[in-house]
């Protein structure tokens, strides 16, 4: 060392965050005062006779950043920061904890394009750095809305052919198993229909029933009229006959006639234009048939029981009738 060094004696204020898991974490934040000749962070633990140093980097003066070193045990542990001349100063602690474990996912299925919002649970979670899938382990998904039981993340895009995926947990430096991922086809909107009350539209978006269990709060549906949109506020979903059907709102749109809706979930966004002429009329003629074919087979059935019982009159050696109907055999 120069003779005749004067450091101005730093202080440490904070460390965010000052609870970690024992796998340690990276990109640290030290706040503080007199900052500026600051070489290194020192972590202690009492009966460790060889702390541990860690460099610094983007220091302010009166912040730098560092990382926090993994460590054998749980507890609390004493940092002070490094001079040049090699004394240490501060008094702040880190306290080591349990690594993360994740106990089940919602949902556990996602389609292709990925980003769909996905709440991870388990404990100590709020030590996890970032999200990534075994089939893109570069794309490392930030956590979003982290606490000690949950955190939720977005789901990266794979390829067609991927069916599952492995979720991962980022700690510090290491990479930890959670639990599968399934991946589906695109979900499919088929058709909508509009129907106007006062200023208001009601509308139905149908959907091909599929194993993504969507949700209302997953979609955005806008109403295009020309070039303008209007917001259709979300309602409810049901399912019927392998239909999905979502239902929401246009408010206070009195003039507007929807053509087409724009429909975006996850990163994509979908048009959907009103059923065709063949489809509508094919669905009238559904409904009407139905009702159709089953009073002509009533009335058949009855038809066939008059002639058994006139058949019964006539004695034994009559042949008797049976109805073909078989609802309406008894």
């Amino acid at each position: 060392m120069e003779s005749g060094m004067n450091f101005s004696r730093p202080e440490i204020s904070s460390i965010a965050p000052s609870v970690v898991s024992f796998y340690g974490r990276n990109h640290a934040v030290l706040s503080g005062s007199n900052l500026s000749d600051v070489t290194r962070v020192r972590i202690q633990a009492d009966m460790d006779c060889t702390p541990q140093e860690s460099p610094v980097w983007n220091n302010t003066g009166v912040k730098l950043t560092f990382h926090i070193p993994s460590a054998d045990n749980k507890g609390v542990v004493k940092v002070c920061v490094l001079l040049p001349d090699g004394s240490c100063h501060g008094n702040a602690t880190i306290t080591y904890r349990s690594s993360p474990s994740c106990t089940h996912i919602v949902p556990s299925s996602t389609w292709i394009s990925g980003k769909r919002n996905i709440t991870l649970m388990g404990s100590h979670l709020e030590f996890v750095e970032g999200v990534t899938h075994s089939h893109a382990p570069q794309e490392v998904r930030p956590p979003k809305n982290r606490n000690h039981q949950s955190l939720t993340y977005d789901t990266p895009a794979a390829e067609k052919d991927i069916s599952t995926s492995t979720v991962f947990l980022k700690v510090a430096n290491e990479t930890l198993a959670c639990l599968p991922m399934t991946y589906y086809p695109e979900p499919e909107f088929t058709s909508f229909t509009s129907t106007r009350t006062g200023d208001d539209v009601h509308i139905i978006i149908q959907k091909k029933a599929d194993k993504l269990e969507m949700t209302v709060a997953e979609l955005e549906v806008w109403g295009v009229e020309e070039e303008k949109q209007h917001p259709c506020i979300m309602e409810t979903k049901a399912t019927s006959n392998e239909t999905d059907f979502f239902i929401c709102e246009i408010k206070r749109t009195p003039d507007a006639t929807f053509q087409h809706l724009k429909i975006r979930y996850g990163d994509k966004t979908v048009t959907l234009g009103p059923p065709s002429l063949v489809h509508r009329v094919l669905t009238i003629l559904r409904f009407l048939l139905i009702p159709c074919i089953m009073s002509v087979l009533v009335a058949l059935c009855l038809w066939q029981r008059k002639l058994t019982a006139k058949a019964n009159k006539l004695g034994p050696s009559a042949k008797p009738y049976e109805c073909f109907a078989t609802p309406f055999s008894k």
